[in-house]
């Protein structure tokens, strides 16, 4: 059988999360199941690619991207282009439109699998990760997405969800769906390394992640005021507008030289951040889950993060402790990390006890877990939707 796989929104060294969940999905797909496989990527980033997913067996293909947000013209325009126009229904449906003369016209693959949601699905059959519900949300909605996510979920024939909390308010939100969604959780992104770590730096900080505002970095700095022993360290694609905005307020006199923001880093040096941190604070206003939080639980690092309920329902899912505090809150913040590091022994070990739970987890794992989704969909959805297995170990309350 003949797997496509459309990553080309994907652009490496720009999409955080995303894109590393991506390499192990690849990764998983080629050594857990025994079916072609064939990528789209973006144009002139194949080789970045194969660097990550590195099996022979993988075809790959290079496919226009017209309209990004990456390059140079993308972020000017992304800085100065208001939300509400960014995000309109009237705007995302012309670069829909603009971008769909582009791309893979690939039409003799049993099925698609669509990593990245937020574009439309062209192709059918059609299984799409939605990795999280934010857009449909009252604080957070954008009607251009929303418009997407609900045509997508319309048109697929699988929606997979990688984590509890986003999966129930699928169910929720789409009743009409119920036999089409399903839960696939994968492992730790970026697991820690198997060496010696080094010893932490006492007040180092680490928030990693993009400086999209939605990650909440300006409260995270506003609580850094209240705490001249800390330093902060937050690596990650520098997204504009807030990027920009991020980087004046970290060179004002009360935080110079306290604050670094290095930008998207190779894994080694991410390795190294984390070998030498003393928590990880994780203040995002939204997330399916927090990537960075299930990395710290895989180096014992303890944990400070805010009250944003998927990040609640993390901590339920790994039986974790964190210290949590109210995401806008820079009073807040300042006092959970100053909780965090008086007791710190306390919320390391609560995070070696997390990391426990999923330490099993494997990629090729996962991909087998795709692999028979994508069979049940190219055979034309015979029974009942098949289940991971390992989403029967979750906390109470998934399908």
């Amino acid at each position: 059988m003949r797997i496509s796989v459309d990553a080309s929104p994907i652009r490496p060294r720009h999409a955080a999360g995303l894109e590393t969940f991506t390499y192990g999905l690849l990764n998983g797909l080629s050594t857990g199941i025994d079916h072609d496989l064939r990528v789209a990527v973006l144009a002139g980033t194949v080789d970045e690619w194969r660097q990550q997913v590195p099996d022979q067996r993988v075809d790959w293909t290079e496919v226009g991207m017209p309209l990004r947000t990456d390059n140079r013209l993308g972020q000017v325009l992304r800085r100065w282009t208001p939300d509400r126009v960014r995000e309109s229904l009237a705007v995302r449906r012309a670069l829909d439109a603009v971008r769909g003369h582009s791309g893979d016209r690939d039409d003799d693959s049993a099925v698609t699998l669509y990593p990245f949601a937020f574009v439309p699905v062209r192709a059918r059959p059609a299984v799409i990760v939605l990795h999280d519900l934010r857009y449909l949300h009252a604080g957070f909605r954008a009607p251009g997405f929303e418009t997407v996510i609900r045509e997508n979920v319309a048109r697929a024939s699988a929606v997979v969800f990688c984590w509890p909390h986003p999966y129930r308010e699928a169910l929720a939100m789409f009743p009409e769906a119920t036999d089409r969604i399903t839960l696939i959780p994968p492992p730790t992104l970026q697991p820690a390394p198997d060496r010696a770590r080094a010893r932490p730096e006492s007040g180092l900080l680490l928030y990693p992640s993009s400086t999209g505002t939605l990650k909440n970095h300006a409260t995270l700095l506003e609580a850094l005021t209240l705490l001249p022993e800390c330093r902060l360290v937050c690596p990650g694609p520098l997204v504009e507008p807030e990027a920009s905005r991020l980087l004046a307020r970290a060179a004002r006199p009360d935080l110079r030289g306290r604050v670094s923001f290095p930008g998207f880093v190779p894994l080694d040096e991410l390795h190294r951040l984390y070998a030498r941190a003393d928590a990880v604070v994780v203040p995002s206003l939204w997330e399916a889950a927090s990537g960075a939080v299930l990395e710290a639980f895989s180096w014992g690092l303890p944990v400070a993060c805010s009250d944003a309920e998927p990040l609640l329902a993390q901590l339920e899912f790994t039986g974790a402790e964190a210290a949590v505090f109210e995401a806008r809150n820079a009073q807040a913040c300042a006092d959970a990390i100053r909780r965090l590091l008086r007791d710190r022994d306390r919320y390391a070990e609560a995070s070696r006890r997390a990391n426990a739970r999923l330490a099993g987890r494997t990629w090729a794992d996962t991909g087998r877990d795709y692999g028979t989704l994508l069979e049940w969909v190219a055979a034309g959805r015979p029974g009942p939707m098949p289940r991971s297995p390992f989403a029967a170990t979750l906390a109470g309350g998934t399908r």
